[in-house]
C-alpha cells in the first residue's frame, strides 16, 4: 500500500523545509537581525500601548459614570455620622447623585486592582477594613470651582478621612497616559511598516541568491509550494523571534508599571495602574500573533512581487 512510502517522504520534506529555511536566515544574517530588531523594537511599543491603555481604563475606572468626587469614610465613623453625612449629600442641591460603597464592595474592587500584587493583597486579606467605605458623588455642575467647592466642603466632616476629586492628579494621569499612548502607537506603526519592508528585502535578497538553485529545482520537477515555503518560513521565524524579543519587554514594564503604582505616595491616585493577568495575557498573545502575522505578511508579498514561479 502506498501509504506507508508516503511518511518517510513527508518527513524528508520537513527536514528539507528546515534545512533550507535556516541556510536562508544564515545567509542573510544582517537583513533578519536587522528585521527581528525591528520587529522587536515596533512590537513591543505596540504591546506598551496597549498596556498603558488598560492600566488608564483600570485607574479609571473608580471616576466612570460622571463620578468626580470620591469621599472616603474614617475606619471608626458611626452608623449615625454616616446616616447624616449621607442625609446631607442626597439633600444637596449641587449634587445630583450619591452612592455609598460599604466595605465590602471597597474590598473587592481592591482585590480586583490589585490582583497581581501579593504584598497588597495579602494586606487587604488580613485587614478586612483596611479599604475604606465611600461616597461616590455626581456632581450637578461639572465646572472646576464647582467640584473643589464640594470636595472642601465635605473633607473635613465629621467620619471623613479625606475627599478626592478627579479634577488634579487622575485627570492630568489620564491625559498624559493617552498622549503617550498616541505617540507611542504611532511610532509603533510606523516600526511595524518598517519592519514588514526589512521582512521583504530580506526574502527579496534570499531569493536573488538562489536564483541558480531555483531554475534548478524548477528543471526537476520541484512544485511551487516546495519552493516557496521555506522562504515563508523565513518570514514567520524573523517575526516570531522579534515577538518573543517583545514579550521580555513588556514583562520589565508590567513591573515596573506594578512597582510605581503601589507605591505609598502614589498609591490613592494611581491605585489599579496596570493591566490585570487576564490583559497582560491577552497583550501578549496579540504581540505574538501580530509577529507571526507580519513575517508572513512580509514574506507573502515578497513572493508575489519577485518570485515567479
Amino acid at each position: 500500500p502506498p501509504a506507508p512510502e508516503e511518511a518517510p517522504r513527508m518527513a524528508l520534506k520537513l527536514d528539507s523545509v528546515v534545512r533550507e529555511t535556516g541556510s536562508n536566515l544564515r545567509r542573510n544574517i544582517t537583513l533578519s537581525l536587522a528585521a527581528v530588531v525591528t520587529v522587536g523594537v515596533s512590537l513591543a511599543l505596540f504591546g506598551s500601548a496597549l498596556l498603558l491603555q488598560q492600566g488608564v481604563e483600570n485607574v479609571s475606572g473608580r471616576w466612570e459614570q460622571g463620578i468626580e468626587l470620591i469621599i472616603f469614610l474614617k475606619r471608626d465613623i458611626t452608623d449615625e455620622q454616616r446616616e447624616t453625612l449621607q442625609q446631607q449629600l442626597e439633600e444637596n442641591p449641587e449634587i445630583d447623585e450619591v452612592r455609598y460603597v460599604d466595605l465590602e464592595e471597597s474590598r473587592q474592587e481592591a482585590l480586583r486592582l490589585f490582583e497581581r500584587n501579593e504584598a497588597m493583597l495579602q494586606k487587604i486579606r488580613d485587614d478586612e477594613t483596611l479599604v475604606p467605605a465611600s461616597f461616590r458623588i455626581v456632581p450637578t455642575n461639572k465646572d472646576t470651582e464647582a467640584i473643589e467647592s464640594l470636595r472642601r466642603q465635605y473633607a473635613s466632616a465629621p467620619g471623613v478621612q479625606s475627599a478626592t476629586s478627579s479634577l488634579d492628579a487622575v485627570q492630568t494621569v489620564t491625559d498624559v497616559a493617552q498622549f503617550a499612548n498616541r505617540a507611542i502607537l504611532i511610532v509603533a506603526v510606523g516600526l511595524l511598516i518598517a519592519a514588514l519592508m526589512l521582512i521583504l528585502n530580506a526574502i527579496r535578497m534570499a531569493m536573488f541568491a538562489r536564483r541558480r538553485e531555483i531554475e534548478v529545482m524548477k528543471l526537476v520537477g520541484a512544485t511551487n509550494w516546495f519552493i516557496r515555503i521555506p522562504f515563508m518560513l523565513e518570514g514567520v521565524v524573523q517575526g516570531l523571534v522579534g515577538s518573543m524579543f517583545a514579550l521580555v519587554s513588556l514583562w520589565f514594564l508590567d513591573g515596573f508599571m506594578e512597582r510605581v503604582a503601589t507605591r505609598p505616595e502614589y498609591r490613592l491616585i494611581l491605585q489599579g495602574f496596570v493591566a490585570s493577568q487576564g490583559e497582560l495575557t491577552a497583550t501578549m498573545i496579540i504581540v505574538v500573533v501580530l509577529g507571526v502575522v507580519i513575517g508572513a505578511a512580509g514574506s507573502g508579498w515578497a513572493l508575489s512581487r519577485f518570485l515567479k514561479v
